[in-house]
């Protein structure tokens, strides 16, 4: 548009010069048509703004991720007037999650039609904007510029898949459920285990009154039979390092496999509390399968866009942890240092399973054998969400309950 204006500029500067060099109706006449040519120009544009019609159709709001997409898009000029500069803008996020839909520069003849089609599959989770961000339309002198923005954005939620686990009887899913059961079956049933400091998330049944009363603060009972079937879950959603659709790939993944072995956990009657970071440290507990929609609904949309390091997190879930707990792990990337972390919460004598998506890091080979050999020896259970789980890479989702 900058140039534009610098040619119609010359072009009048040159008309006003020939009416002094040779003064007459020729020169008179170009130079005023010239001068008018933007009047005409921004006239036109008003009447192809306010006379051109367009309509947006999305088949619905919620998806699951492997759903198909089906969005439509009609522009219509109506007006006899040609429309050389007419350029329609989607929002980044869509072209992002659909590849076909690109910003698209037109020309509408007169009463001409032009329809885009898009049904693809979603493949990545997350709340995302889809379809028209604004429609910038141009004079045909390429002078002047219009923008139309949509009256409403078109939001779209895509929840993650959730993997039949329990149907297929899961390696990790046994485990995480049975050897941890069998581990505590000779324990006691009513014994206190230990005294600590109420949680937020714990249950008011678990308050120890007379300690709580006398330390003037709450305190928190775990008996054996309060502790038999609970598992800790720490979730690190820390900022995942790399491209755009590298990092996407691997928080779905992390997710997807977080909430399938949550809802097998909690439908084997298995209590979970969950512990990660959001400007503050969080402690959920579900303990039953009626609780697994708000588990779902939470964690389904979840970005990881932490600048807390996982470390700094872990030693506050550290210090805060009853002994002898089940802790699953969820790392979307290992590097040297969350390694140092998990394994001085093995020091600390608690049961760890870790899942990861990926190794990072100087001493990415380092950290590869340890996770293959080193870990293994040592009595933490270690899961490649990719590797290991290559059987659900292509499989439907598993509706909630």
């Amino acid at each position: 548009m900058k140039k534009s204006w610098i040619t119609y500029l010359a072009a009048l500067l040159l008309s006003f010069i020939y009416i002094f060099i040779d003064g007459g109706f020729l020169p008179y006449t170009i130079f005023y048509t010239v001068l008018f040519l933007p009047v005409v120009s921004f006239t036109y544009l008003l009447i192809v703004y306010f006379t051109f019609t367009f309509s947006e159709r999305l088949d619905k709001r919620e998806y699951r991720k492997g759903d198909i997409l089906d969005y439509k898009l009609k522009i219509h000029n109506v007006t006899p007037l040609y429309i050389p500069y007419f350029t329609v803008y989607m929002h980044m996020e869509g072209q992002m999650l659909i590849s076909g839909m690109k910003t698209e520069h037109l020309v509408l003849k007169p009463f001409s039609r032009r329809e885009f089609h898009f049904s693809v599959p979603i493949l990545y989770r997350g709340r995302y904007k889809v379809g028209i961000s604004y429609i910038e339309i141009r004079d045909f002198l390429n002078l002047f510029a219009f923008k139309y923005t949509m009256g409403e954005t078109k939001f779209i939620r895509v929840y993650p898949r959730i993997l039949p686990l329990e149907e297929m009887r899961h390696q990790f899913v046994r485990i995480s459920e049975n050897e941890y059961i069998s581990r505590k079956k000779d324990m006691g049933h009513s014994e206190i285990d230990n005294i600590r400091d109420y949680m937020y998330g714990d249950s008011l049944k678990k308050i120890h009154w007379k300690l709580s009363s006398k330390f003037n603060k709450l305190m928190t009972k775990e008996t054996h039979s309060s502790s038999e079937k609970e598992f800790w879950i720490i979730i690190n959603f820390e900022e995942i390092p790399g491209e755009a659709e590298y990092a996407l790939k691997i928080g779905d993944r992390t997710i997807e496999v977080l909430v399938s072995l949550a809802r097998a956990l909690l439908s084997s009657d298995i209590a979970l509390k969950t512990c990660f970071f959001r400007k503050e440290q969080i402690m959920l507990t579900y303990p039953d399968m009626n609780s697994f929609n708000q588990l779902y609904e939470l964690f389904a949309f979840v970005p990881f866009d932490q600048k807390v390091s996982f470390d700094s997190v872990m030693d506050y879930f550290i210090e805060n942890m009853p002994e002898r707990q089940s802790v699953m792990i969820f790392l979307p990337v290992v590097n040297e240092s969350s390694l140092e972390s998990i394994v001085k919460m093995h020091i600390n004598g608690h049961d760890i399973s870790l899942f990861y998506c990926d190794v990072s890091g100087q001493m990415k080979k380092e950290v590869e054998k340890a996770l293959a050999e080193e870990l293994p020896e040592m009595g933490i259970r270690v899961v490649n969400m990719f590797e290991d789980m290559k059987e659900f890479d292509d499989i439907p989702d598993k509706k909630a309950v």
